[in-house]
């Protein structure tokens, strides 16, 4: 029999502690991000074989997913919960490795076998990592309004750090004397300090919503789940098309401005600009989507973020209207992902409702699958597009035709990828009424259960 849930809410302490946990996994993320210019620019690795790394690696990675999933859901339960102290160990793990993902490359004689080998245990550690933070959102809180500012401040929490990480990088990396020392001194830094914040999460964040039911579901249940209804598929392809189009515009970002708009100083510009759209966005589109729903949200913020990128083939090559496309992409995916983490919260709940048991873990591994095959796509496509335009590594001077491939890979390829989530996403089938009928009824079975044990 479940345990009776804690009926009170996160106070102000447990959301800094939720807010600094997203954080140092944000940041750890965002300089990951960076890998494709380290190992082009620096390394020296062409363009093209980069490319398939990515695309084979973290689509190939992402596969074991499901499995992780599985695996993570049905993990002891410790004093600290279901998820807490996998949170802190895949954490510090992920830490290590990347440190490892930039030196490794730098420090043996095969550079590119290295970087392989490399990011596919980047790939598999941010399971650990990436599953259980996921999974918490669920299961920190069981209201609707909760989990939507938790969405808001996961939200929010994540894209700043993005940004802040992609406008910080660069400078600070020149900071600290640039090249191969440089990025490294800069990646361990903020590797340390990814390990202090996922540690003040996992030791402060509480988990209060249990399941109906202490016994745990089978691998024929998973199947039953993602195949029996189409939220899932649907629920899944969104997610890819949607991390692809982000992976691509966060990767192209430091190609745009030092070759298209012919100064790099600007990215940093554009990353703070983007930044406050995006908090913006993450705190609104949660509270509009506790009125009308999440899925309207979620439409309408993929439809400005497409429309972002779109502008930015019309607009003149100049910063302030190239900055006001960034604006507005910046508030799109900033509802998108925060509503994609309620939509998930949703979906955990309509699994419960629907078959009986509770998989935040395996549905937290389709959004950590959806990351990372969508970030091997939108990688891949970026360096695809680089090398078939004639794009040469080592920081020289570009063709026009180079130059502009990188703006299909800023604007176009994105905002086409973004488009496709949307559409495959207007026939998702949980609305607002049909996640608030779940909710009510999971919430009648629960109190029927607790007086049932008194």
């Amino acid at each position: 029999m479940a345990a009776e849930p804690v009926a009170d809410r996160p106070g102000f302490t447990e959301k800094l502690a939720f807010f600094a946990g997203v954080a140092g996994g944000a940041l750890m993320g965002g300089v990951s991000g960076f890998l494709l210019l380290y190992l082009t620019d620096v390394v020296g690795i062409g363009a093209a074989a980069v490319g398939t790394l990515m695309l084979v690696a973290r689509i190939v990675d992402g596969a074991s997913d499901p499995i992780m999933g599985y695996l993570v859901d049905h993990l002891p339960v410790t004093r600290w919960g279901r998820f807490r102290l996998y949170v802190l160990v895949g954490g510090l793990l992920c830490a290590v490795c990347l440190i490892a993902l930039f030196a490794a490359p730098a420090w043996f004689p095969n550079a590119l076998l290295a970087a392989w080998v490399t990011y596919l245990l980047w790939g598999l550690l941010l399971d650990l990592f990436q599953i259980p933070v996921t999974s918490l959102l669920p299961v920190v809180a069981g209201d609707a309004r909760t989990r939507g500012q938790l969405a808001g401040i996961v939200g929010f929490t994540g894209l700043l750090a993005a940004a802040l990480s992609t406008g910080l990088t660069l400078p600070l990396v020149k900071l600290l004397g640039g090249g191969t020392g440089g990025w490294l001194t800069y990646v361990t830094i903020v590797a340390g300090v990814g390990c202090v914040l996922v540690t003040i999460m996992a030791l402060r964040v509480r988990e209060r919503v249990v399941p109906l039911s202490a016994e745990r579901y089978r691998l024929s249940d998973v199947r039953r789940v993602f195949f029996s209804h189409r939220a899932v598929p649907i629920l899944l392809t969104s997610k890819v098309a949607v991390q692809a189009a982000s992976g691509s515009l966060t990767a192209a970002m430091p190609y745009f401005f030092l070759y298209y708009i012919g100064d790099q100083n600007y990215l940093t510009v554009a990353a703070l600009v983007m930044a406050l759209p995006m908090v913006i966005g993450a705190l609104a589109v949660p509270v509009f989507a506790r009125r009308a729903g999440a899925k309207p949200g979620y439409l309408l913020s993929l439809g400005l973020s497409i429309l972002g990128l779109a502008l930015l083939m019309v607009v003149p090559p100049a910063p302030v209207p190239v900055m006001l496309c960034f604006v507005v992409t910046g508030f799109g995916f900033g509802g998108a992902v925060a509503l994609g983490l309620v939509l998930l919260a949703e979906l955990a709940d309509y699994t419960e409702w629907r078959y009986g048991f509770r998989t935040e873990a395996s549905l937290a591994a389709m959004t950590s699958f959806a990351t990372k095959a969508g970030a091997g796509v939108g990688g891949g496509l970026l360096a695809y597009t680089l090398a078939l335009t004639g794009y040469r590594s080592g920081g020289v001077t570009q063709s026009p035709e180079a130059v502009q491939g990188i703006l299909y890979a800023q604007s176009l390829i994105p905002a086409v990828i973004g488009l496709v989530g949307a559409l495959a996403f207007a026939f998702y089938p949980i609305t607002h009424s049909v996640a608030h009928q779940a909710a009510a009824e999971l919430a009648t079975r629960k109190a029927a259960q607790r007086e049932a044990v008194a």
